[in-house]
């Protein structure tokens, strides 16, 4: 009976330990999934406007929009809500401008992939993941004074399209 105790308790003890090992690799995966374009992404720098500095349950943030949050609908093609979009970047300066956007990826870097979040009078709306900056409060006031006429977003943008914002900066 006491071998079948400890064999119980041995099996226990290996689950629970197995439980947490899990989601420590979970949250670890999620970490570095989220820091992959700050680590190996090519720096971008593209003109913002600001939306909304605050939010009651999120804190304080700086809701961001890009002249190409708002694009026309690619010729030849039928773009989905959920659909990717992929938006090559051409160089204008020390400023970056988005070319035409397209449903397959470009094969010239750097480029934006979004998500095509609803298709409606002739545009597709898009997210790219790099519509919000969340900073201290006195932070967001002086940036939301500072980007009242624009701004400038500094991003880091990977192979795949895939881009964090890494900071906001005034005209």
């Amino acid at each position: 009976m006491t071998m079948k105790r400890r064999l119980n308790r041995s099996l226990v003890k290996g689950g629970l330990i197995l439980a947490v090992v899990a989601q420590l690799a979970v949250l670890g995966g999620l970490f570095v999934y989220s820091q992959y374009p700050l680590w190996v992404g090519r720096e971008v720098r593209v003109v913002t406007l600001p939306v909304d500095p605050r939010d009651l349950f999120r804190g304080q943030y700086v809701r961001l929009t890009y002249r190409f949050s708002r694009l026309p609908i690619p010729d030849m093609e039928l773009p989905r809500g959920g659909d990717d979009v992929y938006l090559p970047l051409e160089r204008e300066g020390d400023l970056w401008r988005a070319g035409a956007a397209r449903l397959r990826p470009p094969e010239q870097s750097p480029f934006l992939r979004g998500t095509i979040l609803r298709v409606a009078g002739g545009e597709m709306v898009v997210r790219y993941g790099i519509e919000a900056w969340f900073a201290p409060a006195d932070e967001a006031r002086r940036l939301e004074t500072e980007l009242r006429d624009g701004g400038v977003a500094r991003l880091r943008v990977t192979a795949t399209g895939r881009a964090a914002l890494v900071a906001v900066e005034g005209r």
